[in-house]
């Protein structure tokens, strides 16, 4: 049986604190669409990766909003793969932050509403 490596069914949950409740996010890892955001729960659960996470917002009414969160282990650069020797596969894969929060700017600046 040939082993072609570790998989990645690591998965974690990032909350979500974005302003308007509205928006709906997608999240990229090196480009590619990974990961499934809950609105309701406010919610984006994403594979673990050593990638940086990429989160793209939209809402009506808003500019669109783009967030990078870089991996925890990326500062440790070649001593993740010492690391990796020694103990469990998940120094393979690092964790995102576990809260983030996005404030999208309305599309025509502040509200005139009285």
């Amino acid at each position: 049986m040939h082993d072609a490596g570790p998989l990645n069914t690591e998965r974690q949950l990032i909350a979500v604190d974005i302003v308007p409740e509205t928006a709906q996010c997608q999240a990229f890892q090196a480009a590619t669409p990974t990961g499934m955001y809950d609105p309701g729960r406010r919610v984006l659960t994403v594979p673990k990766s050593r990638e940086s996470l990429e989160i793209l917002c939209s809402a009506d009414g808003f500019k669109d909003k783009r967030v990078v969160l870089i991996a925890d282990d990326n500062r440790l650069g070649p001593a993740q793969f010492i690391l990796g020797d020694f103990g469990p596969l998940d120094y393979y894969y690092s964790s995102y932050p576990n809260r983030v929060a996005i404030q999208m700017e309305p599309v025509s600046g502040p509200s005139q509403l009285r």
